[in-house]
């Protein structure tokens, strides 16, 4: 079976009455055969979208219609383009001819699969980078399947919403060049002078060149009252492309051609008139506005840059860090047992049990994490020393030196990690034993004796 073959089985499976079997005829129709068609037939696109219109028809709860929504636009920027160009053009053709059997109760999942369909118009065009030749070429698509559409199908809502989301549907990819934005608005301006359906006229007039007015009195005030603005305000972005265009004498010139409807010239004569009144403001100003540049890559030369940059410094900081914290542990634990030593002997008690934690585990070559002040110890990096045996002896000699003076002298077990200093609690119950028996020395000297003997010891 080739390729053709095989997707008109699939189509036909889309009609299916089972959950199921439409599902996977779908999933295998989008993934894998219509990314792969160079060409297909303009009676197999026809019956494709036949089917794809019913899959979105018996789609239930807004989960599933969002979902399946999402997968039928999403494609149209995938696909090769002359498929994606018809693939668009067939999809306004279905969407015009099936809608009035529409129901008021499954209105809403069409309107959204406009909206979606016309977002990814836009994400196609700007996939092969804003051409022109091409952005004409599939504005031409739009406006003759649609607007100016000389068949005799009852599809004029699928019109109105196209023109009621257009605007929207562009708005996050603004600013774009002059040319750009001259051959997606311009048909609209020339649609007017032409089309004899009022509705329709109204939907242009309001969803597109009232917002734009809008947009352009706004910039109006901001100048006048000089406040800064950001750069992708609304304000800014649609305000400019109001007064760059020269509006006013586009909509004079086609309220005065001998072709446009009747009815037209008083909507035409009546933009014309706002839209001078602004340039007319903005000209008494002395403001020029212009279109802002379009620089599509500056955004992605920048990022290489600045992500290696800070990850090295992360990398450079922390292993500064881990040799600090390794060459300079006994010094640091000095300082801090120094500090403690001249505490309150209340705090000293709380930190006994502290040091013999961090005693026991430097003895297993443990590193125990530093919570003294980073910032002052960082400035004593610089300045290390070796120590040899005759240094840590003096050191040992002025922090017991110190301790005895300050009266805590049961902490020196604690001041430094020597290993010629023995635990903290026996040395301390002595002590405190041998201070709680002093009077008792002179009347017993067998007990004096036992105290003495056990000072020695320590």
């Amino acid at each position: 079976m080739d390729g053709a073959q095989a997707g008109l089985s699939l189509i036909k499976q889309l009609a299916s009455c089972d959950n199921k079997t439409r599902n996977r005829s779908l999933g295998v129709l989008l993934k894998s055969w219509l990314p792969s068609q160079s060409q297909i037939s303009e009676d197999d696109m026809k019956k494709l979208w036949k089917g794809l219109f019913y899959c979105v028809w018996h789609a239930d709860k807004l989960p599933a219609q969002a979902h399946l929504i999402d997968r039928l636009s999403s494609i149209l920027p995938q696909l090769h383009l002359p498929i994606s160009v018809q693939y668009f053009s067939v999809f306004l053709l279905t969407m015009r001819r099936e809608w009035t059997g529409i129901d008021g109760l499954r209105l809403d999942k069409f309107y959204l699969l406009i909206r979606k369909f016309m977002l990814f118009f836009f994400l196609l065009l700007k996939k092969n980078s804003w051409d022109l030749e091409l952005s004409t070429r599939l504005m031409g698509v739009l406006v003759e399947s649609t607007f100016l559409a000389d068949d005799n199908l009852l599809g004029n809502g699928v019109n109105y919403h196209i023109a009621s989301v257009f605007l929207e549907e562009l708005r996050p990819l603004l600013p774009l060049s002059k040319q750009v934005l001259d051959v997606l608005l311009g048909p609209f301006v020339s649609v007017m002078g032409k089309v004899s359906d009022k509705i329709l006229l109204a939907k242009i007039k309001s969803n597109v060149f009232d917002w734009l007015l809008k947009m352009g009195n706004r910039l109006l005030e901001v100048k006048k009252s000089k406040v800064d603005v950001d750069s992708g305000n609304d304000v800014l972005v649609l305000g400019t492309i109001a007064l760059a265009f020269g509006f006013s004498a586009k909509f004079f010139e086609l309220g005065s051609a001998v072709e446009c409807p009747q009815g037209n010239r008083k909507v035409l004569f009546g933009l014309h008139e706002q839209f001078l009144k602004l340039e007319k403001d903005f000209a008494s100003l002395g403001i020029d506005i212009s279109l802002p540049e379009v620089n599509e890559d500056t955004d992605e030369d920048e990022v290489p840059t600045l992500v290696p940059l800070s990850t090295g410094m992360e990398v450079a900081a922390s292993n500064t860090d881990v040799a600090n914290m390794s060459g300079s542990k006994r010094l640091k634990r000095c300082k801090k047992a120094k500090k403690e030593s001249s505490s309150s002997r209340k705090k000293a008690k709380k930190q006994n049990n502290l040091s013999s934690d961090c005693d026991t585990e430097e003895d297993d070559n443990v590193v125990m994490p530093n919570y003294g002040n980073s910032n002052e110890e960082s400035n004593h990096d610089a300045s290390l020393i070796t120590f040899n045996k005759s240094v840590i002896s003096n050191l040992q000699m002025q922090f017991e030196k110190v301790a005895a003076e300050v009266g805590l002298d049961k902490n020196v077990g604690s001041a430094c990690d020597f290993p010629e200093v023995t635990g903290n609690g026996i040395v301390s119950k002595k002590r405190k034993r041998a201070k709680s028996t002093n009077k008792k020395q002179s009347d017993d000297p067998e007990l004096s004796s036992e105290v003495n003997a056990d000072g020695g010891a320590t």
